[in-house]
C-alpha cells in the first residue's frame, strides 16, 4: 500500500508536471504594494522672527508613519534657517527671510512634502524712515504680524516716550521732532513679546537759504544757495512767489539757484524746498529795484556841462558816479560831481556815464554821451553837422533885410589850381602864422588843400598855407572831374584837436593810389603817422583802384573814427580809421560780392546819430546790377538806406524800395542823394529822410527801417517830388524850423512842411508849402541855410546849369541864389542881379555853399568866391 501511495503520489505529481496538454491557464499575480504619500497640515506659513509653528506630517501607504524633518535641506535646520523638531515644531530664526520645511518618509525616502515659510518681523513701522524739520510732527504706526499683539510701547533713541533733546513720541506714535538737527531712532516694542520690536530712522534737519535777503537790480542776477544741517540729501526745488522756477513777472530761478530779477521793481520770495521732504522749505526775501540814468543818450559841446539824474525805484539809497569807469572822472574823460553834474573835456569823443548803487554796488545804470565836434560859428563838416541838416543857426550878420543886390555881393575870389567839389570848411579865430585868423579851407582836384583868410577883401587876399599831395589822376569826362581827380570829397575837421582830414588820390607809377592825410590845421603839415595808404578787402573782394572817393568824410564823436566811402567802382566801400593812430578799424562792402552799391551821394556825407554813434547812409547802383536780389531776399544792399554799427560797420537795419529791381535796371540810384536826420515825435522819436533819382522822398522810422518787400514799402511816408522819371534828387535836403528844403534836377527849389508830432504819413507835407521860380538844370542843387536860431532864415543854393559836362573848362559861371526860408518864392538875391560885379567862377556839379560869420563861401570850377555885405 506504501508504494501505491507512492504510485498514486507519482501519478499526481506527473499530472501536475506533465499537464502540457491541458488548457492554457494563468495563476493570479501578487498585487503591488500601496504608494507612500506624505502630506503636511500647512503648505505655507508666515512666522514672526523667533516664533514657532507646528507642522504635522501624515504618511499613507505604509504602517511606518515616521518622517525626518529638514529646513532648506538641512536636517533639523540651523540658526540661520530656523530649526524644526522631530515632531515638526518649526522655530523661526532671528532674521527675516524665506525658507522651505520638508518632511520625508522614513519608509521611503523619495516620498516627501514641503512647506514655504516666510520669516517676518514681529512688528513693522510706517513710515519706515522720515526726514523732518525741527518741531515737525510725524505719525508713526506699528503693524504686528503676531496674533493679538497690536499693543506697543514707543521710545526714541532708547528713551521711553523720548524727551526734548531727541524728540517726544506719544503712546499713539505721534512723534514731535526736537529743535536741533540730528539723527534719531523711533522704536516700537510689542507689549505681548518684548523681543518683538521695529525701528525707523529719523533725520531731523534744518534748511536755510543764503543770502537770507538780497537787493537786486532789475534784470541782474543773484546766486542763492540751499544750506542743510542733519541731512545728506541736499537736493531742493526752487520757486519764486510760489511759482516753480518763477516767471518773467516775478523773476526766474534755475535749478542751481541762480535768480534773474524781473524788469519791474518789487519784493519777491525765493524759496527752496527739500526734495527729501516737501515740508522742508526755506525762503529769502528779494528786493528788486531799478536804477536808471537820464538822459540815457546825449551829445554835448566840448567843455559844456550836462546834468545827469539817477532814479532808484524799489530801494532807497544814493549812488556814486563815474566816467568811463573812472570814479568822478578826470580831465581826459570829463568830470562828474556827486550830484551827477558832468563837465565835458575839450575833446571830441564818446563816454559812458555810470551811476552805481551804494546799497548794492553790483547794480548800476549808465548813459552814453558824445562830446561833439563843435567850435562856435565853425563849419567843420559837410552840411554843417552830423545830422546833415545844412543849417547854420549862429548867423547874426546876414538877414532877410540886408541880403539883396544893393547891400550884398561878391567881395573877392581866391584862384585855385583845380575844381573845388568839396564844400568849403570854416574855422574862426585860429592861431596861424602868429596871428588869430578866421580861416576857410578848400580842396581841389589837383590834390591841393588851401587855407585862406576868410575875412580878406579884394585888396588883401591872403593864402595862409597851401599844400599839395602829389600828381592827380587823369579821369574820364563822364565823371565830371575834368581833366583830373585829386581831392574830390569834402574834408572834415576835428575842431578841438585842430586837425583836418582829407583823402587824395595820387597817380603812382600809372596806378591811382588813395591816401588819408591828417594835417595840423594851423600849418598844413602832416601830423605823426600821416599819410596812410588806403587799401581794403572784404569777404574775398579787394577795393579797386578805379573807385572814386566822392562822399564827404565824417568824424564820429561817439567812436573817434573817420569814415571814408567809395563808389563808381565794382562795389560800394565804407572804411573806418582811428582819427589818432590812423589805423584802419573797419571795412564794409555793401553788395556781398555782387556788383554795384556805389556810395557817392552827389558828394554828401553819411549821417551820424551823435549820442549813439550809429551811421546812416544811402547806397546806389550801376546799370544792370540785378543779380543781388532774389525774390523777397536781398543778397547785398544796392539802392538801400542803411543803418550801420559805428565800430563793426555791420548792418543793423535797412530799407530798400519795392521797385529796387526797376531802379537797378534803369541806373536810377537811390543813393544819388544823401539822407538827413530829422526831429522825431513821441511816437517815432528817431526819423530819417532822403531820396534819389526816382524823386521819392522816404520818411523812415530809424528804429524799424522796414527792410525789403517787393510789393510794399514799410516806411512812415513817401512823397513824390521832381519832374522827371529817373533823374530827380541829387542833393542832401535841408531841415530848419519845421521845414524841409530840396532842389531837384531841372526843377525849382521846393519847401515842404515837417510836423514832427504828426501821425505816420502826415509828417511831411504831401505838396510844397512854397516853391521858387528859378529852374536849375543839371542835378539841381544842394541848399544850405543860415539863420539866427529860428529867425532870419535864408536858403542858399548854387545854380550850375552852365556846367558843360564834355568840357568843363568851357562852362559858364555858377550863380548863387538866396531865398527867404519862410517862403522860397521870395528870392532875396542872386549873383546875376548886379551885372558882372558878382559873377562867380565856373559852374561845377554838386557844389554846396558855406555860410559863416556874415560871409558866403562859394566853391566853383576855377576859384573860391566869397560873398558878404558890401563895404
Amino acid at each position: 500500500m506504501l508504494y501505491a501511495r507512492c504510485g498514486v503520489l507519482t501519478l499526481t505529481l506527473t499530472f501536475i508536471a506533465c499537464g502540457s496538454n491541458s488548457p492554457n491557464t494563468t495563476s493570479p499575480s501578487t498585487p503591488p504594494p500601496p504608494a507612500i504619500k506624505v502630506t503636511l497640515n500647512q503648505t505655507s506659513a508666515n512666522v514672526p522672527v523667533g516664533w514657532t509653528t507646528q507642522f504635522n506630517a501624515t504618511v499613507t501607504g505604509t504602517t511606518n508613519t515616521a518622517v525626518n524633518w529638514s529646513v532648506d535641506g538641512i536636517a533639523g535646520g540651523s540658526s540661520s534657517t530656523g530649526t524644526v523638531s522631530t515632531k515638526g515644531l518649526y522655530t523661526a530664526p532671528a532674521q527675516t527671510g524665506s525658507h522651505t520645511v520638508t518632511a520625508t518618509s522614513v519608509a521611503q525616502t523619495t516620498s516627501e512634502a514641503t512647506a514655504s515659510v516666510s520669516v517676518v518681523s514681529g512688528l513693522a513701522l510706517s513710515p519706515a524712515s522720515a526726514d523732518l524739520i525741527p518741531g515737525q510732527v510725524q505719525q508713526f504706526s506699528a503693524t504686528s504680524s503676531i496674533p493679538n499683539n497690536s499693543a506697543v510701547t514707543w521710545s526714541v533713541d532708547g528713551v521711553a516716550g523720548g524727551n526734548s533733546t531727541v524728540g517726544t513720541i506719544t503712546s499713539a506714535g505721534i512723534y514731535t521732532a526736537p529743535s536741533a538737527p540730528g539723527s534719531h531712532t523711533i522704536t516700537a516694542t510689542s507689549t505681548v513679546d518684548a523681543s518683538s520690536t521695529a525701528s525707523a530712522p529719523v533725520a531731523v534737519f534744518s534748511l536755510s537759504v543764503s543770502p537770507s535777503s538780497a537787493t537786486v537790480a532789475s534784470a541782474a542776477t543773484e546766486q542763492f544757495t540751499a544750506n542743510f544741517q542733519g541731512l545728506t540729501n541736499g537736493a531742493v526745488t526752487w520757486s519764486v512767489n510760489g511759482v516753480p522756477g518763477g516767471n518773467s513777472t516775478v523773476g526766474v530761478i534755475t535749478s542751481a539757484g541762480l535768480y534773474t530779477a524781473p524788469p519791474s521793481p518789487g519784493t519777491y520770495s525765493v524759496a527752496a524746498t527739500s526734495t527729501a521732504d516737501a515740508s522742508g522749505t526755506a525762503s529769502a526775501s528779494v528786493n528788486v529795484f531799478t536804477l536808471a540814468v537820464s538822459p540815457s543818450a546825449v551829445a554835448i559841446d566840448p567843455s559844456s556841462t550836462q546834468q545827469f539824474t539817477a532814479t532808484l525805484q524799489g530801494v532807497s539809497g544814493t549812488v556814486t558816479w563815474s566816467v568811463d569807469g573812472v570814479a568822478n572822472g578826470n580831465s581826459s574823460v570829463g568830470t562828474i560831481t556827486g550830484t551827477g553834474l558832468y563837465t565835458a573835456p575839450f575833446a571830441v569823443g564818446g563816454h559812458t556815464i555810470t551811476a552805481t548803487s551804494t546799497v548794492n554796488p553790483s547794480a548800476s545804470g549808465s548813459a552814453s554821451l558824445s562830446v561833439l565836434n563843435y567850435i562856435p560859428n565853425a563849419v567843420l563838416t559837410y552840411h554843417n553837422d552830423d545830422t546833415r541838416d545844412g543849417a547854420d543857426l549862429e548867423e547874426t550878420t546876414l538877414t532877410t533885410a540886408n541880403v539883396n543886390s544893393t547891400q550884398f555881393g561878391k567881395l573877392l575870389a581866391y584862384p585855385v589850381d583845380g575844381q573845388i567839389y568839396g564844400q568849403p570848411l570854416y574855422f574862426p579865430q585860429l592861431s596861424i602864422n602868429g596871428t588869430t585868423q578866421d580861416v576857410v579851407f578848400v580842396a581841389t582836384e589837383n590834390n591841393s588843400l588851401y587855407a585862406f583868410d576868410a575875412d580878406a577883401t579884394s585888396a588883401n587876399p591872403t593864402t595862409l598855407w597851401h599844400v599839395n599831395f602829389g600828381t592827380p589822376v587823369p579821369t574820364q569826362l563822364q565823371y565830371g572831374t575834368w581833366p583830373q581827380v585829386g581831392i574830390l570829397s569834402t574834408p572834415v575837421i576835428d575842431g578841438p584837436a585842430q586837425v583836418i582830414y582829407a583823402v587824395a588820390v595820387v597817380e603812382v607809377n600809372g596806378t591811382p593810389t588813395f591816401y588819408l592825410h591828417a594835417l595840423n590845421l594851423s600849418t598844413g603839415a602832416d601830423i605823426s603817422g600821416s599819410p596812410v595808404l588806403i587799401t581794403a578787402s572784404y569777404s574775398g573782394d579787394t577795393m579797386e583802384n578805379s573807385c572814386f572817393q566822392r562822399m564827404g568824410l565824417a568824424l564820429n564823436p561817439a567812436t573817434n573814427l573817420i569814415y571814408i566811402a567809395f563808389g563808381a567802382c565794382e562795389h560800394g566801400w565804407l572804411l573806418a580809421y582811428n582819427k589818432t593812430s590812423l589805423a584802419q578799424q573797419g571795412v564794409f562792402e555793401d553788395t556781398a560780392g555782387a556788383a554795384g552799391g556805389g556810395l557817392w551821394a552827389s558828394g554828401g556825407a553819411l549821417a551820424i546819430d551823435d549820442p549813439t554813434g550809429d551811421l546812416y547812409l544811402m547806397s546806389g547802383t550801376d546799370f544792370g546790377d540785378q543779380e543781388w536780389i532774389t525774390g523777397n531776399s536781398m543778397v547785398g544792399y544796392n539802392d538801400a538806406f542803411l543803418r550801420l554799427d559805428p565800430n563793426q560797420l555791420s548792418v543793423l537795419d535797412y530799407f530798400s524800395p519795392d521797385d529796387n529791381f526797376t531802379l537797378a535796371s534803369n541806373d536810377a540810384d537811390l543813393g544819388a542823394g544823401a539822407n538827413v536826420l530829422v526831429p522825431g515825435s513821441p511816437t517815432y522819436p528817431h526819423e530819417l529822410l532822403g531820396g534819389g533819382k526816382d524823386g521819392n522822398i522816404f520818411v523812415i522810422n530809424r528804429d524799424s527801417m522796414g527792410g525789403f518787400n517787393d510789393s510794399s514799402n514799410n516806411v512812415l511816408q513817401t512823397v513824390l517830388t521832381g519832374v522827371s522819371q529817373y533823374d530827380n534828387i541829387f542833393d542832401t535836403p535841408v531841415y530848419w524850423n519845421g521845414s524841409i528844403y530840396i532842389h531837384c534836377n531841372n526843377d525849382v527849389i521846393r519847401a515842404f512842411s515837417w510836423n514832427a508830432n504828426g501821425n505816420a504819413g502826415q509828417q511831411l507835407s504831401s505838396t510844397p508849402t512854397s516853391v521858387g521860380a528859378a529852374v536849375f538844370g543839371t542835378h539841381g542843387a544842394t541848399p544850405s541855410l543860415s539863420a539866427n536860431g529860428a529867425t532870419n532864415g535864408i536858403v542858399w543854393d548854387i545854380d550850375n546849369s552852365a556846367y558843360v559836362n564834355n568840357d568843363p573848362s568851357t562852362s559858364g559861371p555858377a550863380v548863387l541864389h538866396a531865398y527867404d526860408a519862410t517862403n522860397v518864392a521870395n528870392e532875396l538875391y542872386n549873383s546875376t542881379q548886379a551885372g558882372t560885379r558878382d559873377t562867380a567862377g565856373l559852374a561845377l556839379k554838386f557844389t554846396v555853399p558855406t555860410i559863416a560869420n556874415g560871409r558866403v563861401f562859394v566853391p566853383t570850377g576855377s576859384e573860391l568866391d566869397i560873398y558878404g555885405l558890401l563895404p
